[in-house]
This record gives structure tokens, C-alpha cells and sequence, in this order.
């Protein structure tokens, strides 16, 4: 079976690199079309090509072009009413020979007269209602009796796909137009998802003034429960992070923190070296929360500061951007 599975696959190759050579100028003109679409995408086919259909549908209505399914069967008992001028249909069937879709295409024509896009094999009795004719290879299916719909869905999914990403990279859209068709989910938590939406912020920001007791300090760490607190300057402006385990090091160290300050206990964490005080630990607020988390993983660290100009706002986690769903 193992053969068997491998040999199908490779079939699958195969179809793909002959869809590839039927790439025409066709395919440039349906994608003219959709791009200039005025009204919405009708797709529309029959059993397996009408899955195929529903997929694509989906897929173009999430890359910015709007469209809808419509069976062809039910088009022709009422379902025709959804048609309306500026509209565009593409008919998608393996042999291209089945009436339902057929008649459908002629209906839809005889309504609206507006432009039929056919996904068929070469040469069917559907490309003949064609204002554009876009072509899959006609290749066996991979089961033994080439019955089952295999290569031929695939090819035509296949297609579908790189006529709507196509579509969508002519009309010039954007990462934030993509989002906006996402805003749930993960995707849509990656694309639209701000720092700002997630940051430790207000009364639960750990932060205080650079001349504090130790013992203030140890209290804000501890009160806000977060394992550090953001050091300001008089003027607001971001000094310095102090973390807990830099306060446990210092102990260890028996460095006589009960006595110190909390910038005395900053300078002592880090042994006098002429560091940055901030480095890559942060960003602001308009930052992608993806894009946090990518920070954080390229530079080792687990949260960042959040920053107004220089002066702190907020903070956040490695472990709020995972529970966020990111």
C-alpha cells in the first residue's frame, strides 16, 4: 500500500504540472474580471465540483472578493433570485456536461447578461456558454476504476486557489485589509491583535522612582505579583527593570540590599557594567502582539516594556501572549 500511496501522489505531481502548462491568457483575463468585480462572485457546480465550489467561495470571500455557492440545482427552483447585475459567475465541472449547470449558466446569462468563467476539461459543452475558459487536465483519477473524484478536484481546487490569491494580490490588498475578513480565531488574533489590547497597565504596573527603599521596592514587586518592577527617573522616563531574581542574586552575593535604594540595587545587579539600561526588552503600544512575540523569542526574553515616547505605560508577558491565543 505503501507503493500504491506513493504512486497516487505522484500522479497528483503529474496533474499539477500539466494544469501548470494550461495557464493561458485566459486565466490573465479572469483575473481582470474578478478584480473589477462590481457585485459578488457566483460559484457554482455540481457534486464533488460543487464541494470544490464551496471551498472556493470561502477562499475568495477571505482574500477580498466577495462570492457566494449556489447549487445549480437549486438555482433553477427559486435560488436564481440571488443573481443581480455586476455580478460574475464561474461554473466549475470536471466534463463540463452535466444540465444542471449547464442550464444554469444559460439562466444566469439570460438575467443578468454578465460574464461566465468555466472550469472545465478541454473542449466541454459548458465552455461553450464561456466568456472566459479556464482549463484543468483531463488525466485519469487515482482509484482503479477512474471513478472517484481525486485528480480532478484536486486540480480544480488547485486552481481556484491561485485565481483568488491572484485576484487578491491585483487589487493590491493588504496584510490589515486580510485581517479584516479574520477578526476571529488565531488568524484574526495575529493580524489584528495590538500590544496595547494586552498589556499590564495602570494600577497593576509594577513601577517605581529610583531613590525607594528596598523595602518599598520588595513590596511593589511582591503587591503586583508580576517578578519585577520598571524603575522611572524624576522626569518619568524609563531607568531600568529590576527583576526578583536579580534581588535573589544580590542576596546570594550577601550584597547588603536591606540598606540600599532601589537605583543602589540596579547599579549592584549589574556589577557596575556599562550595559543599556533598556535594550531590546521594548516596544509600543500600536506593536502587533505577533510581532512581541517574535521579539521575544529572537531575543531570549520573556516580557517587554511598554513605552510612551521614554516614559513606561505598560507591560506584558510571554505567558499573557499565550494565553491570549497567539
Amino acid at each position: 500500500m505503501i507503493e500504491k500511496a506513493q504512486s497516487m501522489l505522484a500522479s497528483y505531481n503529474t496533474a499539477m504540472t500539466e494544469l501548470q502548462a494550461l495557464i493561458d491568457d485566459s486565466f490573465e483575463d479572469a483575473v481582470e474580471t474578478l478584480a473589477s468585480l462590481e457585485s459578488v462572485l457566483i460559484i457554482t457546480g455540481l457534486g464533488k465540483s460543487g464541494l470544490v465550489g464551496q471551498k472556493a467561495a470561502a477562499t475568495f470571500s477571505s482574500t477580498g472578493t466577495p462570492s457566494t455557492f449556489v447549487h445549480p440545482v437549486e438555482a433553477l427552483h427559486g435560488d436564481l433570485g440571488i443573481v443581480q447585475a455586476g455580478s460574475v459567475m464561474l461554473a466549475i465541472s470536471k466534463g463540463g456536461g452535466n444540465e444542471e449547470t449547464i442550464e444554469f449558466a444559460r439562466q444566469y446569462q439570460s438575467v443578468v447578461n454578465g460574464p461566465v468563467i468555466t472550469m472545465t476539461e478541454p473542449a466541454s459543452r459548458l465552455e461553450e456558454l464561456a466568456d472566459i475558459a479556464l482549463h484543468i487536465p483531463a488525466l485519469p483519477e487515482i482509484d482503479e476504476w477512474d471513478l472517484a473524484p481525486t485528480t480532478s478536484t484536486i486540480t480544480s481546487m488547485a486552481l481556484c486557489d491561485v485565481l483568488a490569491i491572484c485576484t487578491q494580490q491585483r487589487k493590491d490588498l493588504t496584510q490589515d485589509d486580510f485581517a479584516q475578513f479574520h477578526p476571529s480565531g488565531t488568524l484574526g488574533k495575529r493580524l489584528l491583535l495590538n500590544v496595547g489590547d494586552l498589556m499590564i497597565a495602570g494600577a497593576n504596573l509594577p513601577i517605581q522612582d529610583l531613590d525607594v527603599s528596598f523595602a518599598d521596592l520588595v513590596y511593589e514587586i511582591s503587591s503586583k505579583g508580576i517578578g519585577m518592577v520598571l524603575l522611572t527617573e524624576k522626569n518619568g522616563e524609563l531607568f531600568g527593570v529590576l527583576t526578583d531574581g536579580d534581588i535573589r542574586r544580590l542576596m546570594a552575593r550577601n550584597e547588603p540590599v536591606t540598606e540600599m535604594t532601589a537605583v543602589e540595587c540596579f547599579r549592584a545587579s549589574r556589577r557596575g557594567k556599562d550595559l543599556p539600561k533598556v535594550d531590546k526588552g521594548w516596544t509600543t503600544q500600536g506593536t502587533k502582539a505577533i510581532d512581541c512575540l517574535s521579539q521575544m523569542q529572537m531575543h531570549q526574553i520573556t516580557s517587554l516594556v511598554i513605552l510612551d515616547e521614554k516614559n513606561p505605560v505598560g507591560l506584558v508577558r510571554m505567558q499573557d501572549l499565550v494565553a491570549a491565543g497567539l
